[in-house]
C-alpha cells in the first residue's frame, strides 16, 4: 500500500528528496541552494531535534528537500544518527542525495557505503568543485560511477555549477522504478558466511528492511539491531565477536573507500601550504588562538552595538511618534492607553532592538559560513576541558547567543550522556538574543562611552558563569571525564551574500516572530495587570500589587517595584523586561530619553550593572524551561536547572553590589 501512494505522489509530480552527509561538507550551503527561502523549521517526530524542510521546482515537480542532521555514520550512539538512520529506512523519500566534499571526500564515501546497502536510490553531489580545480585535483566522474553504480554530479553552491544537473538527476531518478545498482562488498569469508547464515534465518521474518543490511548491524553490534535479532531467535554473541566483526566489516569498507579514491581522484602532486593550513597556523596556535578568538568576540559586539545603533534610533522615533499620533488622534482613553502604551509601546520598545539583532546574526553567520567556528571548539577544546567539558558542548553552546532553545536542541550530539546533560544545565546562563534588548537599554543609559566593551564583559561574564556552573554540577552530580574531541575543520571559504541571508534571516526572524506572538500576547497582558482595577492608576493596579508582594527580595538593592515586576514578567520571556519598563515608567512617547531619565532616578551605575547580572542569569524563559523538561524527560533537572539559576543569579548580583559600592567609595 506504501508504495503504490508513492508512485501515486510521484505521478501528482511530488518528490520528496532526502539530503544527507557528514557535518561541514557543504550540505547547508546546498540545501540553501537549491531551496532559497521556500524553507521551513519544525520537530522530528518525538523528539525536539529540529527538521529543516525546503521547497523548489523543477519542470512542473515540486521537489521536497528534507536536509538529515550531519552525521559521520549511521551508527546509534547520538541522536542526530539516529534521526538520520531510522528517516533512511522508514522515512517516505523517493531518493536520497549524499553530499560529498570534493577535496577531502573520504569519509563521505564511507557513509555512502552504509546508504548503498540500505538498498536506495542515491545521487552523489560532490560539492565545491570549484575549490577542487583551483587545488589542481582531477576527479574522474566515470570511475566514481563505475565503482559506486549511481549517478555523480558535480557542484558548487558558490557558482552555480551542477546545480541544474541535479535538479535534472533528481527528477529523472525518482521517476525509476528500480535501484540502478545494489553494493554488495565482499566482506571476507568469515563474515560472508555468518551474514548468509543471518539472511537465512530472517528469510521468513518479513522484515522491511534489507535482510543484508540487518545482518551486517546485528554482527558488529549496533544496540537496536543486534537487541532486535536476539528478540527474533539469532544467537547471542559475546562482545569479543562483536568488536571482531566490526573492525572487519570497517576495515573492508575503509578499503573500499580508498581503492576508489585512488582511482577517480588525482591531486596536482604539490606540496606547497594551502591558504587554509596557512591561516590556521595562526588561528590555531597554541598561544596566538586564544587572545585572536576573544577580539574577534569583542568585534562582534562592537558591529552589534556600534553599526546598527542609528537604525535602532530610527525606529525609537518611529514608534514614538506612531504612539503620539494614536493619543492625538482619538484622544486620552482606554482604547488609545492599549494601543499607544500597550501595543506601540510594549512591542515598540522592543522591535527597536532588531537591527542590533540581526547584526549580532549576521556576525556571527558571517564566522560560521567562513570555517572560523569549527576552529573556535577545536581551539576551545582545551580550555573546555579543564570545565569538564569537551568542544562539543562549546558548539551547542555557542548557539545559545541566538537562542537558549536550539543551543539545547544541539546537545543531540554529544555522544556522552554525562556532558550532554550537563551541557543542557548550564545553557541558560549563556546570554541569548532575547536578553540583548535589556543589555542595550541599560548599557546606553548608564554607560554611554563604553557600552560595547561593556557588552562583551557582560557577555564574557556570561560563558565564566556557564563554565563554572559546569565544574559544580560535576562535582555535585559525576566525577566522570570528557571524551575526545574528533573534528573535522571544513575549508575557509568566503560566505556568499545568499548564504549569510539566509542565515541571519533564519535567526533573526525567530525574534520577529516572537515579537508577534509572545511579547504581543504578553504586552497587552501587562497593559491590563498595569491599567486595572484603577482606571490606569499604576501605583494601585494588579502590577504594583505583584511588584510589592515581592520588592522585600530586591531590598538590598534598593530596586523599586517596578522594577521587580519587569524582572517578574521577564520569566516569560526576557524581551518582556523591557516592554514591561516602557509601560510602567511611561516612557515609550518621550523616546530615548524618557528611558534614560525614568531609570536613572531609581537606579545608579553599580546597581545597573546589578541587575544586569541578574538579568543574566536568573530563571530560563518558558520555552527553555519546556525544552529543558522535554531533552531531558526529568522534572528533577528541569526544577534544579530553574532553582540553580535563580539562586546563581541573586548571589552574584548582590556580590556585584556591594563590592561596586564598595569600590565607589573608596574613589
Amino acid at each position: 500500500m506504501k508504495s503504490l501512494t508513492r508512485r501515486s505522489e510521484i505521478s501528482q509530480k511530488i518528490v520528496k528528496v532526502a539530503l544527507a552527509g557528514c557535518p561541514n561538507v557543504g550540505k547547508t550551503s546546498l540545501f540553501n541552494a537549491l531551496t532559497g527561502t521556500k524553507q521551513y523549521v519544525a520537530n522530528w517526530p518525538g523528539v525536539t531535534v529540529e527538521k529543516k524542510e525546503g521547497v523548489f521546482t523543477y519542470k512542473g515537480y515540486t521537489i521536497n528537500l528534507i536536509d538529515l542532521p550531519g552525521t559521520y555514520s549511521l551508527g546509534y550512539s547520538s541522536i542526530d544518527e539516529k534521526i538520520a538512520r531510522d528517516y533512511l529506512l522508514k522515512g517516505d523519500a523517493d531518493l536520497v542525495i549524499l553530499v560529498a566534499d570534493s577535496v577531502n571526500p573520504e569519509q563521505s564515501l564511507y557513509l555512502l557505503l552504509e546508504i548503498l546497502e540500505m538498498e536506495k536510490k542515491v545521487i552523489l553531489a560532490m560539492t565545491a568543485i570549484d575549490e577542487a580545480k583551483k587545488t589542481g585535483m582531477k576527479i574522474d566522474r566515470y570511475e566514481l560511477q563505475k565503482h559506486l553504480g549511481i549517478p555523480v554530479v558535480f557542484t558548487s553552491s558558490v557558482t552555480g555549477e551542477g546545480l541544474e544537473e541535479l535538479k535534472e538527476k533528481i527528477v529523472e531518478y525518482a521517476q525509476k522504478n528500480t535501484i540502478l545498482h545494489r553494493m554488495i562488498l565482499d566482506y571476507g569469508e568469515k563474515v560472508e558466511s555468518e551474514i548468509k547464515k543471518v539472511e537465512n534465518f530472517l528469510r521468513d521474518k518479513k522484515l522491511r528492511i534489507n535482510p543484508r543490511y540487518f545482518a551486517l548491524k546485528y554482527l558488529s553490534g549496533d544496540p537496536e539491531f543486534y537487541s532486535e535479532g536476539v528478540k527474533l531467535g539469532l544467537p547471542e554473541l559475546s562482545e569479543e565477536e562483536r568488536i571482531g566483526y566490526r573492525l572487519l566489516i570497517a576495515k573492508r569498507k575503509r578499503e573500499y573507500v580508498e581503492n576508489v579514491v585512488k582511482e577517480a581522484f588525482a591531486d596536482a602532486g604539490s606540496k606547497s601550504l594551502s591558504l587554509s593550513e596557512a591561516i590556521d597556523h595562526v588561528l590555531t596556535h597554541k598561544f596566538l588562538s586564544f587572545p585572536l578568538f576573544f577580539a574577534l568576540m569583542y568585534l562582534v559586539f562592537k558591529f552589534t552595538f556600534d553599526i546598527a545603533q542609528v537604525f535602532s534610533d530610527l525606529l525609537d522615533l518611529l514608534f514614538s511618534q506612531l504612539g503620539s499620533a494614536v493619543v492625538n488622534t482619538f484622544g486620552e482613553n482606554a482604547f488609545t492607553s492599549l494601543i499607544s502604551d500597550g501595543i506601540i509601546g510594549g512591542v515598540g520598545s522592543v522591535l527597536v532592538f532588531t537591527p542590533n539583532i540581526f547584526a549580532m546574526f549576521l556576525a556571527l553567520g558571517f564566522l560560521e559560513e567562513s570555517g572560523y567556528l569549527p576552529r573556535a571548539a577545536f581551539v576551545m577544546d582545551r580550555i573546555m576541558e579543564k570545565f569538564k567539558l569537551s568542544g562539543r558542548a562549546f558548539m551547542s553552546l555557542i548557539l545559545g547567543f541566538g537562542c537558549n532553545v536550539p543551543s539545547i536542541m544541539a546537545t543531540r550530539a554529544i555522544d556522552d550522556p554525562r556532558e550532554r546533560l550537563v551541557t543542557i544545565l548550564i545553557t541558560p546562563f549563556i546570554s541569548c538574543s532575547a536578553r540583548l534588548p535589556v543589555y542595550l537599554l541599560i548599557l546606553r543609559i548608564f554607560f554611554p562611552e563604553s557600552s560595547a566593551a561593556m557588552l562583551f564583559i557582560i557577555y564574557s561574564l556570561s560563558i565564566l558563569i556557564t563554565l563554572l556552573s559546569s565544574v559544580v554540577i560535576n562535582w555535585l552530580f559525576y566525577r566522570g571525564r570528557t571524551s575526545p574531541l574528533i573534528l573535522e575543520l571544513p575549508r575557509y571559504r568566503m560566505p556568499t551574500l545568499k548564504n549569510l541571508y539566509i542565515y541571519t534571516w533564519n535567526r533573526g526572524k525567530h525574534f520577529l516572530k516572537k515579537a508577534g506572538t509572545i511579547i504581543f500576547v504578553s504586552a497587552i497582558l501587562i497593559w491590563v495587570l498595569s491599567y486595572f482595577p484603577a482606571a490606569g492608576d499604576i501605583e494601585n493596579s494588579f502590577s504594583a500589587m505583584i511588584g510589592k508582594s515581592l520588592e522585600w527580595i530586591f531590598k538590598p538593592f534598593g530596586y523599586s517595584w517596578k522594577i521587580v515586576t519587569s524582572l517578574f514578567y521577564g520569566a516569560v520571556a526576557k524581551e518582556v523586561v523591557v516592554s514591561t519598563m516602557s509601560m510602567l515608567y511611561g516612557f515609550e512617547e518621550e523616546t530615548f530619553l524618557g528611558a534614560k531619565e525614568a531609570l536613572s532616578a531609581e537606579m545608579d551605575p553599580v546597581s545597573a550593572i546589578a541587575f544586569l547580572i541578574f538579568v543574566m542569569a536568573y530563571i530560563p524563559c518558558f520555552a527553555t524551561i519546556a525544552t529543558i523538561y522535554s531533552e531531558t524527560g526529568s522534572l528533577k533537572w528541569t526544577l534544579f536547572s530553574i532553582g540553580y539559576s535563580l539562586s546563581i543569579a541573586y548571589v552574584l548580583s548582590l556580590i556585584v553590589f556591594y563590592v561596586g559600592k564598595l569600590v565607589v567609595m573608596l574613589i
